[in-house]
């Protein structure tokens, strides 16, 4: 009986072997020079806050892709802009997370944290790569233990725009326009006007937007956040000093009043004489103010400095994601041919230090100044729609109120403090 037992698993050995190598046989080879997976199927999920102008462009962006990586489907959704974040941040949590998609740069350390998103896989864009490729203000937001866990999209900075007409009729340079903050200041009591008590033209339509209280900020040098990310602005004698000149402006100068215009819908009208704001509106301006003559200057100068601010979103991968196709998609849609037409389009400006200099995007005088300023730029710190409202909530408690300077800003940084500790779940 025994010498029976072992036989019929000498058998069971032998057929078990004989089905093994027949799979083996059976299954296709892969070519000789082929990486790991390099020809596996892919399907990646793409998600990006929609609108017309981008959602077509995306359209043909992810065509191209496909065609020159034949082994990846991207598959399109565009989000209402209103519903995206709610959504984005829900579905993170689950398997229904879209594999790409694109986010406030603000939440990129917090995503990470909560494991939500992975870094850029390395054997596609080595970190070097990231490090030598793009200007510095625009990615160092995005990296997480020295891991880049996005690229950079939606880049602005912090640039001037005056209204010649005016400036011309107060007996200022409209060509030059002012260089300093102080000079800014002084234009700007200059062009203010009111009669019988009631503004009829503002000067600077300034109100804390709080990229350009961090540009006076970083060139007053002061210091926003901590080592650790943390915000530390209330503490600083500098920063302090910065936020005070901002709030000064309006409650002391009385360049603009809330209760006048709104202040870029009043620049369009030719009410409001200077803004600081984003590139972006150079083409914005064009299209709803054409009657204007628009100036448009560096941000101005403090010490010497023009250190403006960066702001961006950005494109990261979920848990869920195939890492390499994740990573080529993302690659491809910051590539330097990319980014161009991102430029050309849309006013963006790019994230690749190859582009800063090129002779097609540089060609029109406005659109190079534009790019210049990313020659002298820093991170933005207030990277996402919470962060932001805190800021603008006591920014107005500042300049609308009594509120004592000091205090206000205390609570403020208490309450960005809290904000940035919530975990995103």
């Amino acid at each position: 009986m025994k010498s029976k037992k072992v036989l019929s698993l000498i058998l069971s050995s032998l057929l078990v072997g004989t089905m093994l190598m027949g799979c083996k046989a059976n299954k296709p080879e892969e070519p000789a020079n082929a990486k790991p997976g390099e020809d596996k199927k892919v399907t990646l999920t793409y998600w990006q806050h929609s609108s017309q102008a981008r959602d077509t462009m995306m359209q043909n962006l992810a065509k191209d892709f496909m065609e020159k990586n034949k082994n990846i489907e991207v598959k399109l959704e565009f989000i209402p802009e209103a519903d995206y974040f709610t959504k984005l941040i829900s579905s993170l949590a689950t398997d229904a997370a879209p594999d790409v998609f694109q986010v406030q740069s603000g939440f990129i350390s917090r995503l990470a944290k909560v494991g939500s998103i992975k870094p850029l896989d390395e054997s596609v864009l080595p970190t070097n790569n990231v490090k030598n490729d793009f200007i510095s203000a625009a990615v160092d937001g995005l990296t997480v233990d020295g891991k880049y866990y996005g690229l950079p999209t939606d880049i602005q900075t912090i640039v001037l725009y005056w209204n010649k007409d005016l400036v011309s009729a107060a007996g200022l340079d409209a060509e030059k326009g002012p260089k300093t903050w102080d000079e800014m200041r002084e234009w700007a009591k200059k062009l203010t006007k009111s009669e019988g008590g009631k503004m009829t033209q503002s000067g600077w339509g300034e109100k804390g937007y709080n990229p350009e209280v961090q540009a006076l900020m970083v060139q007053n040098g002061g210091k926003l956040v901590d080592s650790n990310g943390k915000y530390v602005f209330a503490d600083d004698e500098k920063s302090v000093e910065a936020i005070k000149f901002m709030v000064d402006a309006y409650k002391v100068d009385k360049v603009y009043d809330t209760k006048f215009l709104k202040n870029w819908e009043g620049f369009r009208q030719g009410k409001v004489s200077m803004m600081l704001g984003h590139p972006a509106m150079l083409g914005n301006l064009k299209k709803t103010a054409p009657n204007v003559k628009l100036g448009i200057g560096l941000i101005p100068a403090k010490a010497g400095k023009n250190t403006t601010i960066v702001t961006s979103w950005a494109y990261s991968m979920s848990k869920k994601a195939d890492s390499k196709a994740a990573t080529k998609w993302i690659e491809y849609l910051t590539s330097a041919e990319v980014q161009k037409k991102w430029t050309k389009e849309t006013g963006e400006l790019p994230g690749r230090k190859a582009l800063l200099n090129d002779a097609e995007l540089t060609a029109d005088p406005n659109i190079k100044l534009l790019i210049s300023s990313l020659n002298d730029s820093a991170v933005g710190y207030l990277q996402s729609g919470s962060l932001n409202t805190i800021w603008s909530t006591a920014f107005e408690k500042l300049i609308l109120t009594d509120a004592p300077l000091k205090e206000t800003l205390k609570q403020m940084q208490d309450d960005l403090n809290k904000e940035i500790a919530k975990d995103l779940k």
